[in-house]
């Protein structure tokens, strides 16, 4: 497949799904046959020895038992052997009244046979009652040191379960992340997988069958069968079943079947289970992917119902728009992107704070200096730096939408991820003025759309029922923005889009997205009297179309609801039907009608007969960027400002 395509790289994020478990178990038992000695015996070096009993020691007339000390520090442990050379041994086990007893009662045993059994029961049950006796003596003895020393007993155990518990899981992490660390290729990820139990079956379905690797290899080496019998019949029908299933494998592991009536797209997608392909096209979009993740993060539409496709483009020599999106792609997937956004925030927070009061401190010695030395003006390039300048009540608004809570699945992966790098020879410069420059919107644009069908070709598939295009610098937008544009059930359908301006401008927003219209007369004798391959560039005084833009019917109290129909349309934020990609429509990297990319898009759908609408009052907001003039005027009011202090 990568040789069709010169130039182009393709990297696959797939879901981590580890449905495994490691159970270890460990029973110990430990049986201490050692003396227990108060503190008394121990200064003494004495233990208290119960006596041996035989015939003689143990009687129906005994009433107590004497304890008799011995210097070597230990109870005898030949004390309970039984004496079994009588044939006929009678064994009494010793008592006194209720008030001296140890059980209260009497109680006695004997028997007359020879063997083992009864000789091994006769001993234990001695055994028995020698403990008895010894946990009586401390009992009534001492019972506190007893219980300390029980408590001490329990607690040593408890201590070495714990030990033994540490060294399995520090060995089950080492092993883990030896496992992890030789899968991974990026070592910056190393440590920051998690399990993920992903039950949802959109998570799976129109995936390939598993299939014999044999089978499948076989045929790739162009192998072919046939089978002749004796009779001259080619097949017998045990070979014809054999040859069908070994078919019927290759089949099923590289060809699915699809009836395309079944993803045309619904307004109840959601419900409907429609599944969504996310189109993203970036080009030196590093400082904006953690915008971009957060926001899609935010998407309340069914994250396993969504397909994200990226197509880095023409990035300047050191950007690192791949290398980032990368790692925010296997952080998503993962599922600990949130965390990991959170973190870079804090950082840029600390930073900025930083460099403020550092700002602050060089302005206080600075304040005779010449106005020449204001006219650098590209400090204010930096964002955080003109967040002094905007609206508070829209800063208010951004940090709202970025802060918990957030929805139930915001952290959830969505259903597979695809990184394209390829370039197309755009050379023009992403700055405002660069890009916005009516001389080179024509080229740029038919760029654009080469690059925007390029990404549609090699990420559509047959079940998608939607695409969904999105520009990455969006500030604002509802997390339930597909499902809000979906119910509408237009071909194509988009939102209005306007931008947030500095407070020094008299105004705190601002039409952004003019590519959105409703045809006019004016427009079309403009584009009668240009050449083919000329493009009008909609809100450029050179080209005065005098039409209807989308932007400006916004009414903030207006009803979102309201739609109208639309002839062009605008890139930021498109919501179309799968069937139209497929049906041939696509973004003109030519001149349609002299127009191109999106806004072509739109009239070429429009010219074979499919709806497409835009609602005024439903309004994204992208972010700010400052042109040389807003710079320029940041830099005298700072001038201005130094001046009075």
């Amino acid at each position: 497949m990568s040789g069709w395509f010169k130039g182009k790289r393709t990297f696959n994020i797939t879901r981590k799904n580890n449905n495994t478990s490691s159970t270890s178990n460990s029973d110990t038992s430990n049986e201490d046959r050692g003396s227990i000695l108060d503190d008394d015996e121990e200064k003494n070096n004495m233990s208290y020895i119960l006596p041996k009993y035989s015939d003689e020691s143990i009687n129906h007339n005994s009433t107590n038992t004497n304890l008799t000390p011995n210097h070597t520090g230990n109870i005898n442990g030949n004390s309970c052997i039984n004496n079994t050379q009588n044939n006929t041994n009678n064994y009494s086990i010793p008592y006194t009244d209720t008030k001296n007893s140890i059980h209260g009662r009497n109680a006695s045993w004997s028997t007359k046979s020879r063997k083992p059994f009864f000789a091994s029961l006769k001993s234990k049950i001695i055994q028995l009652y020698q403990f008895d006796q010894l946990f009586h003596y401390y009992r009534t003895k001492n019972k506190t040191k007893f219980v300390t020393s029980l408590l001490k007993t329990l607690l040593g155990g408890f201590l070495t379960l714990l030990l033994i518990y540490v060294l399995f899981k520090s060995l089950y992490v080492i092993i883990t992340g030896i496992i992890a660390f030789s899968l991974n290729n990026l070592p910056y990820y190393k440590n920051r997988y998690q399990i993920l139990d992903l039950k949802d079956k959109e998570y799976y379905d129109y995936d390939f069958q598993n299939f014999d690797i044999d089978t499948i290899k076989k045929f790739d080496q162009g192998a072919e069968h046939y089978f002749v019998t004796h009779t001259g019949e080619l097949l017998t029908d045990q070979d014809k079943i054999e040859v069908e299933n070994k078919l019927e494998k290759l089949l099923s592991s590289s060809v699915d079947t699809y009836d395309l009536t079944d993803f045309t797209g619904s307004p109840e997608g959601k419900e409907n289970r429609d599944h969504v392909l996310i189109a993203i096209p970036l080009r030196n979009a590093e400082d904006v992917l953690s915008l971009m993740f957060k926001h899609l993060m935010n998407l309340t539409y069914p994250h396993e119902l969504i397909d994200l496709a990226f197509l880095v483009s023409d990035c300047s020599e050191n950007d690192q728009t791949l290398n980032s999106l990368l790692q925010y792609s296997l952080d998503l997937q993962n599922g600990t992107l949130s965390q990991v956004l959170q973190d870079l925030d804090d950082i840029e927070s600390i930073q900025f704070r930083k460099f403020q009061k550092d700002l602050e401190e060089q302005q206080q010695k600075d304040k005779e200096l010449p106005d020449a030395d204001y006219e650098d003006y590209s400090l204010f390039s930096n964002r955080n730096l003109y967040l002094k300048y905007m609206d508070p009540n829209y800063l208010r608004e951004v940090h709202r939408a970025f802060s918990p809570p957030f929805h139930q699945n915001y952290n959830k992966p969505f259903r597979s991820v695809q990184i394209f790098k390829k370039d197309f020879g755009q050379v023009i410069g992403q700055g405002f003025s660069d890009r916005h420059a009516v001389k080179v919107q024509g080229v740029r644009r038919k760029l654009m759309g080469r690059a925007r069908n390029w990404l549609v070709s090699n990420s559509l598939k047959p079940y998608h029922s939607w695409v969904y295009w999105r520009d990455a610098d969006v500030e604002l937008c509802p997390g339930s923005v597909i499902e809000d544009l979906m119910k509408f059930d237009y071909d194509i359908i988009v939102p209005n889009v306007w931008r947030p301006l500095p407070t020094f401008l008299h105004s705190t927003e601002q039409p952004y997205d003019l590519n959105s219209w409703i045809e006019s007369g004016p427009a079309l004798e403009l584009a009668r009297s240009l050449d083919e391959d000329d493009v009008i560039v909609e809100g450029y005084a050179e080209y005065p179309t005098w039409r209807v833009h989308l932007a400006n019917l916004r009414d903030p109290n207006g009803n979102p609801q309201d739609i109208i129909d639309l002839d062009g349309v605008g890139g930021v934020s498109i919501l179309a039907k799968a069937k139209l990609f497929r049906n041939g429509i696509n973004f003109p990297a030519f001149t349609f009608e002299n127009h191109a990319e999106t806004e072509a898009f739109g009239k070429m759908a429009k010219k074979m007969g499919y709806r497409v609408g835009g609602l005024p009052h439903y309004t994204l907001w992208h972010i700010y960027e400052p042109s040389e003039d807003d710079l320029k005027e940041m830099a005298k009011i700072e001038r201005e400002n130094r001046r009075k202090d």
